[in-house]
């Protein structure tokens, strides 16, 4: 019995921050003929899962006499579910849906503070959804869902410049606190030029298994790295922000290392959130990421397209004084050409009609 469900939700983008309320109404469309229910009821889900497989080194290995080919070794699954929301709200009791279109309430849920934002990555996810059932007698229930997405709100307001160093090596950052889409600025100094270096920009992932037994699974990716002394790594647009609290099936963190041949590694940890300070001035426009020239009006204006995404309020804005600002606007604006016949006339009345 063909049946659809129209989520009218209180925005259109279904984007929400923790702490917010999802609101809406439903619309159910019944096709053909009447649909007999004992109940209607939604329900707001918000779950982590991670799965990962691994080979068993504790099982021995048999090889039979007749195999072709080395044999794999068995596999062993890992995975784990939490879950951070469930909230169920009764619509309707047993009533009989007639064919057509048919409101069938309002709801309203209101999200925690703590739950982790939305997220899928390689070995899990975090998802969340909106889930309404229709309890049918003697039937299997018919169930829609409708997906959300929910951010965090992180924000840094001071730049938090950090240093580490060595016997040999200093690595230090102007600046630690940055929003996808931003470049991370570094400086090296080293006592022995002569050797290796190479600095990088990580993304580690843990993640967290309860079967069949408690483990820990962590992904460490290269975001970006330079050889140089001094330079600006890329985060990229797309990266999830910083987790918030420890004990999360998963756990995203960033750091900037230094690694060389003659000196031990230098560490220091990137905090990636929903809201930094400004990009400072003398970073140089091209070495800004993602930056939509169609936007702007002027160089000095130019910002990343992060800022008009959902999960960032950066805005990565050089400030400038108002007259150059103005002087540059000026040569921005099209010319406008003098028409022939405003010339003629010009000429005209001056040529031909006397000077007072």
């Amino acid at each position: 019995m063909p049946v659809k469900c129209h989520f009218n939700l209180s925005r259109s983008s279904a984007v929400y921050y923790a702490g917010e309320q999802i609101s809406g109404t439903l619309m159910l469309t019944i096709i053909k003929k009447p649909l007999n229910v004992e109940g209607v009821h939604i329900t707001l889900m918000g779950v982590s899962t991670t799965s990962w497989q691994e080979a068993d080194k504790c099982l021995p290995q048999i090889e039979h006499n007749d195999s072709t080919g080395p044999t794999e070794p068995p596999q062993v699954y890992f995975g784990a579910t939490k879950t951070h929301i469930e909230q169920t709200q009764q619509l309707a009791d047993s009533l009989i849906l007639p064919p057509g279109s048919l409101q069938l309430g309002s709801f309203t849920f209101q999200l925690p503070n703590e739950v982790p934002g939305s997220c899928r990555l390689p070995h899990g996810s975090i998802n969340y959804s909106l889930q309404l059932t229709l309890e049918r007698r003697s039937k299997q229930a018919k169930r829609f869902q409708h997906r959300l997405v929910v951010r965090n709100r992180i924000e840094f307001l001071e730049p938090r410049p950090a240093t580490t160093e060595s016997s040999t090596l200093c690595l230090s950052l102007p600046r630690s606190v940055f929003v996808p889409g931003q470049r991370v600025a570094y400086q090296l100094e080293t006592s022995k030029s002569s050797s290796q270096l190479v600095t990088r920009l990580c993304q580690c992932i843990r993640y967290e298994s309860h079967q069949p037994v408690a483990k820990f699974k962590k992904v460490v990716r290269i975001l970006d790295e330079s050889s140089c002394l001094e330079d600006a790594l890329h985060l990229p647009l797309t990266a999830p922000i910083m987790s918030q609290r420890s004990g999360d099936l998963i756990e995203i963190t960033y750091y900037l290392e230094t690694l060389g041949s003659c000196s031990e590694p230098l560490r220091l940890p990137v905090f990636v959130g929903s809201v930094a300070p400004p990009v400072d001035t003398h970073i140089s426009l091209s070495s800004l990421g993602f930056v939509n020239f169609a936007l702007s009006e002027n160089e000095v204006l130019l910002s990343s397209i992060n800022q008009l995404l959902p999960h960032s309020y950066s805005r990565e804005l050089v400030p400038s004084s108002s007259g150059k600002y103005n002087e540059q606007l000026k040569l921005l604006r099209r010319q406008k050409k003098q028409s022939y016949v405003r010339i003629a006339l010009r000429y005209f009345y001056k040529r031909l009609l006397p000077a007072n």
